[in-house]
């Protein structure tokens, strides 16, 4: 483990045991899957508190995601995750420019707002919805004013059941097996040997582990997401083609 991932180590432990120690829900800030990996190593260690854990980002597709610790079988009550979205677009739509995601999180970065503070950030057009922790949604509701050249305005809101539609996908595609390499490449019109380098830079995740093995076979219920292109679901089996390649349902999540 790097330094840093030692510090969130002992610092999801320690958040474990204050929720179990006090009968109070904890929160975690958000997680990126290699974090998200350290969670659960740290749930494994005898030191992690004897409490059931859950995590959401916002959005049910979300990456990047904030860790829960408790639940209302352990305490009785209920508390959502202090989780924000907000949406941001532009004063002047007419004269305005579309940006990407990496503009937008430049643009967060560039107020001192410490990624570990804000999670998956979506892109709708010259629109864009980032969810954020709640103690520091009022901080960018104020502050971020400006994306590139545009001025902008942040309101409170929710992803759109627009977008989420269109963002989702669903296909059928002809794989020779069902080893992860073999899938990737086929939804994302890479060759298999161009998928191998996202495994070994850990960018492969399955259910929310990373992987590191490409001939891991997938099933019906995975959900696999690859760092830089973006997260499918596998839906089912349908049997063999005419030329014996196995037919496989997926739901894309993507633009």
């Amino acid at each position: 483990m790097t330094n840093d991932e030692q510090l969130l180590y002992k610092r999801l432990i320690e958040l474990s045991n204050r929720a179990y120690q006090n009968n109070i829900y904890t929160f975690s800030d958000f997680l990126s899957l290699s974090q998200q990996e350290v969670l659960y190593q740290a749930a494994r260690d005898k030191a992690f508190a004897p409490i059931k854990y859950d995590m959401f980002g916002g959005y049910k597709n979300c990456e990047r995601q904030m860790v829960r610790f408790g639940s209302e079988a352990d305490f009785g009550y209920d508390v959502d995750f202090p989780i924000k979205c907000i949406k941001v677009e532009p004063l002047a739509k007419k004269f305005a420019k579309e940006y990407t995601h990496r503009d937008y999180l430049g643009s967060l970065m560039s107020l001192g707002i410490d990624r570990k503070k804000f999670g998956d950030i979506f892109v709708d057009g010259m629109d864009a919805y980032i969810y954020v922790d709640e103690a520091t949604a009022d901080y960018l509701m104020e502050n971020f004013v400006s994306v590139g050249r545009n001025s902008v305005k942040c309101s409170f809101s929710q992803l759109p059941d627009s977008y989420i539609k269109a963002a989702l996908k669903e296909a059928t595609i002809q794989v020779a097996s069902p080893r992860a390499d073999a899938v990737i490449a086929k939804i994302y019109n890479l060759s298999r040997k161009d998928t191998i380098p996202y495994f070994t830079e850990k960018k492969v995740s399955v259910n929310g582990h990373i992987v590191e093995n490409n001939d891991k076979l997938l099933a019906a219920g995975d959900t696999v997401s690859v760092r830089g292109f973006g997260k499918f679901n596998i839906l089912g089996e349908g049997g063999l083609s005419k030329k014996g390649k196995l037919n496989l349902t997926v739901e894309v999540f993507g633009r």
